[in-house]
């Protein structure tokens, strides 16, 4: 199985986890990427967008493609058209994700208020497709009224192959420190993989995680946003050696990369404007960085940010 042996998971990001992020991520150490949320009931209308969250190159492989919705019926067709267009090496099923736009329809972790819609969804997912179907949640709605242990069991018993524990509650959003003695008491009641989520921002949390809690893999989500280095870190740290030290010119030449490859992927004008997010995040913490991190997003050209790119690199100097 995917999940086994400290696997580092790209956790998935809406706007953020492209593929051009992806293939960035996998570069730089990630065992496994998961796309964008993808919308069940956008595919089932065919719209170009929603279908467009699902390309990717085959040097990202394997990779999951992760959907959300709260049709039991609409899932599992949502998967079957997923498998046939795409052929992913996984489903990932997303009963995690906290933003209101989702939840209100009963998506994401939405679906943490329901336990039998929940087991229906993965049930018929699971038999709607032949590769591995995975899920993702949330510890529960509300703080310490944990659902974890229990839909985690009813995921594998409704033939989840692996589980992803973002162990926050929904109303918290992601704020706090996420509880990973939650993770601890997910792996204690499965058999199946178990994934850790939440709070890694060094190679440091990465192992402490998996020591703790006993997860057989990781999943980083925001720290590899703007730091794709992060999985290097971790790998070498799994092996006792010392990871990379990202310095400022690594960190405007892998944006710079970005941009142009964004653009390739994209075209300019939708470059320009998604790529600023991805550059402010490179240059956090640079010298000089948050005087120019307003020409970043006036920008108006890949061009343009390239140049700041440029100056950037020359004050951190």
């Amino acid at each position: 199985m995917f999940f086994s042996d400290k696997k580092l998971v790209l956790a998935p990001m809406a706007g953020v986890t492209d593929t051009v992020f992806r293939r960035i991520c996998k570069e730089q150490g990630a065992d496994i990427v998961v796309s964008e949320m993808v919308s069940a009931e956008g595919l089932i209308y065919c719209s170009e967008v929603t279908e467009k969250l699902m390309l990717f190159d085959v040097s990202e492989r394997p990779i999951g493609i992760q959907l959300f919705g709260s049709d039991p019926d609409h899932m599992a067709r949502a998967a079957k058209l997923t498998y046939d267009k795409v052929r992913p090496d996984f489903i990932d099923i997303n009963a995690g994700c906290p933003v209101a736009k989702v939840v209100k329809k009963n998506g994401g972790s939405g679906l943490l208020k329901n336990h039998d819609l929940f087991c229906r969804i993965v049930g018929k997912v699971a038999e709607s497709v032949p590769v591995p179907v995975t899920v993702k949640i949330r510890s529960g709605w509300r703080m310490n009224e944990w659902v974890d242990v229990q839909f985690a069991a009813s995921a594998w018993q409704c033939g989840a192959a692996a589980v992803t524990l973002h162990p926050r509650s929904q109303s918290m959003g992601f704020s706090g420190h996420s509880f990973w003695e939650r993770i601890t008491e997910v792996k204690k009641a499965v058999p199946i993989p178990v994934i850790g989520n939440g709070d890694i921002v060094s190679s440091e949390d990465a192992l402490e995680m998996l020591r703790i809690t006993g997860c057989d893999s990781v999943m980083i989500g925001r720290e590899a946003f703007g730091n794709p280095w992060i999985f290097a870190q971790i790998k070498s740290a799994l092996k006792s050696e010392c990871g990379p030290i990202v310095t400022p010119e690594m960190k405007v030449d892998l944006a710079q990369e970005h941009v142009i490859r964004f653009k390739e992927m994209y075209g300019e004008r939708f470059a320009y404007r998604e790529m600023k997010r991805h550059v402010s995040r490179y240059i956090k913490g640079l010298s000089g960085a948050s005087a120019l991190r307003d020409r970043i997003f006036r920008a108006e050209s890949t061009d343009q940010l390239l140049t700041v790119l440029k100056q950037i690199l020359e004050m951190a100097r």
